[in-house]
């Protein structure tokens, strides 16, 4: 017995025409993947939080050079008075009774130097080499931040609305959802860092002429640019790593709340935790004493830190760039954040796949 409601010709008309708009996707499991990529991109596109999530990053890229360009402006038009040294009692230890201190002068020239000195310090983050590591570092710290509020939104929200029950009624399975939201979290890790690193560069580039010192190509080399690449992709890792916390726990608490508080809290406790630990172990004498301030050398940031500062100090010739206080080595760091990546996504599939799910 036929139940379908196309008995009359023209709605069978209709629905005949309707399939030839009908784009069927390519069956396997990888054009599955992708296509949930997609739809995963398409939620968060039309979300207000995202949105104003974009608006915020694009602000904060720009603002510390925006700070430093109108320092360099504030620099240039110091008075030259301003850059002559103070009188200082040890500049004339026995003066003469009733003299004044025999200090140091220097001419209209040497003061016009100073501050011609003074100007090309300031504006050097305006310049390429060190505009770049600028931006990727404050990217590291306030776009960290907003990218855990994204992660957090986009892996809790089907669980705060109650629409996960019905995601994994459309056919998928739940591996291909979790590997869906893991590829979307790559892509936006990907286009956020290098949005933000590439507008402050730009900014830098555009504010530099203020300054009246050229940007020069000496430091660019095959060699330059493979370690820049290099730089911005442990970056990347470094906002993907906070991305697979905050979706770990989306899914463990079954909200965007638990997923971006637990992110944030170990984002932000790790530092805290780990200078406790170094206090106590600078304390404590012996082998325990030791055992504690080891600790903190396999925590997340630490290890990204030690990757960073290595590359950074490859990046530049400024030597305050080159690792300080840090014996965390490069194969250290890989294989601690390694395990990290693995132990995170291992327990978020384990998690997705075998727990019944509720709205």
């Amino acid at each position: 017995m036929n139940m379908l409601p196309t008995t009359n010709p023209d709605d069978r008309l209709a629905l005949s025409s309707n399939k030839s708009a009908i784009v069927m996707g390519q069956p396997g499991s990888v054009f599955v993947v992708l296509r949930l990529i997609g739809m995963e991109l398409y939620k968060l596109r039309r979300r207000a939080l995202s949105k104003v999530v974009g608006i915020i990053a694009v602000v904060l890229a720009i603002l510390p050079f925006l700070i430093i360009g109108i320092g360099t402006i504030v620099t240039m038009n110091q008075p030259l008075d301003s850059f002559q040294p103070q009188c200082t009692q040890s500049s004339n230890s026995n003066p003469a009774p009733g003299q004044p201190p025999n200090c140091p002068t220097f001419s209209q020239a040497q003061l016009e130097q100073m501050r011609s000195l003074d100007v090309q310090g300031t504006s050097s983050f305006l310049r390429l080499p060190d505009s770049l590591n600028l931006s990727v570092q404050f990217a590291l710290v306030v776009g960290t931040a907003l990218f855990i509020i994204v992660i957090g939104t986009m892996v809790g929200g089907d669980y705060s609305i109650g629409t996960v029950r019905l995601l994994y009624t459309r056919g998928p399975t739940r591996t291909q959802f979790l590997l869906a939201r893991l590829g979307s979290a790559i892509v936006i890790a990907l286009i956020g860092l290098l949005v933000m690193v590439g507008l402050g560069v730009l900014i830098g580039q555009a504010l530099n002429p203020i300054s009246g010192f050229a940007q020069t190509g000496d430091f660019f080399s095959a060699g330059w640019l493979g370690n820049a690449l290099l730089y911005l992709l442990i970056a990347i890792l470094n906002w993907l790593i906070y991305g697979v916390i905050a979706l770990f726990f989306g899914i463990l608490g079954r909200s965007t709340v638990a997923g971006v508080v637990a992110a944030f809290s170990w984002f932000i406790g790790e530092s805290i935790l780990g200078g406790v630990l170094t206090l106590i172990g600078n304390l404590v004498h012996g082998t325990f004493g030791d055992f504690l301030r080891a600790i903190p050398d396999y925590f997340i940031a630490n290890n990204f830190s030690a990757l960073e500062q290595n590359q950074s100090a490859l990046l530049t010739s400024n030597s305050s760039s080159a690792p300080t206080g840090t014996t965390i080595s490069t194969p250290h760091a890989v294989i601690v954040l390694a395990c990290f990546f693995a132990a995170f996504i291992g327990l978020a599939w384990w998690i997705n796949r075998t727990r019944d799910i509720t709205n």
